[in-house]
């Protein structure tokens, strides 16, 4: 995965983040996809929908990167 660097060029993104742009990937699919049968009521209403399951899937990937670090074995 690659994000954009301070002077304007592509680097690797770190790679304690590529699962959470996974997972925020694999979310916007999903919901495009629910969208074909009951499309959002404004472009508002999409990118709130979008923003709310992004941080979910942010908070979800946090939650679960903090439990693994108390339940190591």
């Amino acid at each position: 995965m690659t994000g954009p660097a301070s002077a304007g060029d592509i680097t690797t993104l770190d790679e304690d983040l590529t699962p959470y742009a996974h997972a925020v990937a694999q979310t916007v699919r999903e919901t495009l996809g629910e969208w074909r049968a009951r499309p959002p009521a404004s472009n508002e209403a999409a990118i709130s929908e979008l923003l709310a399951y992004a941080a979910r899937d942010m908070a979800c990937r946090r939650w679960a990167a903090l439990l693994s670090l108390f339940f190591m074995v």
